[in-house]
């Protein structure tokens, strides 16, 4: 069953979103710049529509590379295999923030107005990180009422999990009107929506939080944890 949870504000992130305007830890807007991440930032929270749809699936068997769910729904990925291999549920899940800031960023790019439309459209991003945010939280709230916990969470095109495999999350929707649909390239309308797996396991028996880029060589990948 697809469970949705709507009706729910989220704090943006000013940092953040110079983050992704490519601001690095030691580098700060101007005043000017500043002002307008603010401007944009406070029109975002009245263009936003956050909601969240997942479901929680019991995890039949994992081999090899191959977590096998419920209803046969496999994920293919070597990562994703170890991760879950301390799992006995997982959730499958998709969140976006609706529409409207997405159809505001294209209506300033035609106006000309280049700078405020990347702008709110990093704000976008972080307000999609936050939505995905919110719900794992909600996640790990109702894993711990249960005595388990959480792994970190993980969307189709990182780490060895193709993406090709949004189509498996879109299967295991089954059909429920999220809002967002796939392309063929097995990219989301609208652009601003994660999607993903968190799993659910008891952390007695091993531990749940378990990163893979300890195995990971590469030190200069922004989604490193």
């Amino acid at each position: 069953m697809v469970k949705v949870i709507r009706n729910f504000e989220i704090e943006i992130d000013k940092g953040e979103v110079c983050r992704y305007l490519g601001y690095g830890e030691d580098q700060h807007p101007t005043s000017s710049i500043s002002s307008l991440i603010d401007e944009e930032i406070e029109e975002a929270y009245s263009l936003i529509q956050p909601s969240c749809f997942y479901r929680l699936m019991d995890i039949w068997r994992v081999r090899h590379h191959r977590v096998i769910l419920e209803d046969g729904l496999t994920i293919t990925s070597e990562v994703l295999s170890l991760v879950l291999s301390r799992c006995q549920q997982a959730a499958i899940f998709v969140a976006n923030i609706g529409r409207r800031l997405e159809g505001r960023v294209a209506q300033l790019m035609k106006e000309g107005q280049m700078l405020r439309g990347t702008i709110l459209d990093a704000v976008g991003s972080e307000a999609a990180e936050r939505t995905a945010c919110y719900l794992q939280d909600r996640i790990r709230e109702f894993a711990q009422l249960n005595g388990t916990d959480i792994t970190l969470r993980f969307s189709p095109g990182y780490c060895d999990w193709d993406i090709t495999q949004q189509r498996v999350v879109f299967e295991a929707m089954n059909s429920a009107p999220l809002g967002v649909t796939l392309t063929e390239e097995c990219l989301m309308v609208p652009r601003k929506s994660v999607s993903g797996i968190i799993g659910l396991g008891r952390s007695e028996k091993r531990q749940v939080r378990f990163s893979p880029c300890r195995l990971c060589t590469k030190t200069d990948c922004p989604s490193r944890r």
